[in-house]
């Protein structure tokens, strides 16, 4: 075999060789290779740890603050229906829970349960204190007369729209009428946002002047456009035990499910 013949077999050789390489990664990029993701079980991102942290938008145990539980209680409705309230703070800035189950326990002056305990699930926005509501809970013979709350699982914290640091809506005009009779509470939600917001649980909570909880309700509003306002009721069977001081009023935004 002649010199030329030795070149153009050694250059055709590297031309193959060049080809063969590029069409196994195109082969390997397309077929084979595993792309990283936060659910995949493994530490192999920017990740913080195991689909956490970092580019995933869950975050580590280790950086999110614990939900503080500031305080909860139960009051009589009429007859043997009580309801049930637990008023909670999220000290995360930047991160709420899409979904966590819950439980309240009542029970009554001899440390007994005063009924079945009431499980439900909820969401919890960022850099917020709010409220857990739970009614009707009948309690036949038995007298309530102190509440337990509890999350029955881990919170998992993820983040969220860096406009929810700040609250989204505001409540005024809020007015406080029949209090000799059947209660009624009138307010108006505002919403001076450019969002639309939708499934919007509205608690009211009453207070006494010594800043003691008298009693508590929660409305719904369907939805609330941007630069809007939208009027909510809550309403009492019988007049309350002590005066009004204060009146609270809680609209959650479930940041998880807005559009």
């Amino acid at each position: 075999m002649d010199y030329s013949t030795r070149k153009k077999l050694g250059c055709m050789s590297i031309v193959a060789a060049i080809i063969f390489l590029i069409a196994g990664y195109f082969f390997y990029e397309t077929f084979i290779k595993v792309t990283p993701t936060c659910f995949d079980g493994k530490q192999n991102q920017d990740e913080q740890g195991i689909d956490c942290g970092g580019i995933c938008a869950k975050l580590c145990p280790f950086q999110a603050k614990t939900i503080v539980p500031l305080w909860s209680r139960v009051f009589h409705i009429a007859g043997d229906v009580y309801s049930a309230v637990a008023y909670i703070e999220n000290q995360n800035v930047t991160a709420g829970v899409q979904q966590v189950n819950y439980e309240f326990r009542v029970y009554d002056s001899e440390n007994l349960l005063a009924a079945d305990p009431i499980d439900g699930t909820t969401f919890i926005g960022p850099n917020d204190k709010t409220a857990i509501f739970e009614t009707p809970i009948k309690t036949g013979n038995r007298v309530p007369t102190s509440v337990f709350f509890t999350f029955t699982e881990t919170p998992v914290f993820t983040t969220t729209d860096p406009k929810y640091q700040v609250p989204q809506l505001s409540s005024a005009n809020t007015k406080l009428t029949d209090i000799d009779t059947a209660p009624k509470l009138s307010a108006d939600i505002v919403n001076s946002t450019l969002s639309d917001y939708v499934n919007i649980p509205v608690v009211a909570l009453l207070y006494d002047a010594d800043g003691n909880l008298i009693t508590a309700s929660q409305t719904q509003i369907d939805s609330i456009p941007q630069q809007s306002t939208q009027k909510v009721y809550f309403t009492w069977p019988a007049k309350f035990d002590k005066p009004v001081a204060r009146i609270e009023i809680i609209p959650r935004i479930n940041p998880y499910i807005q559009k």
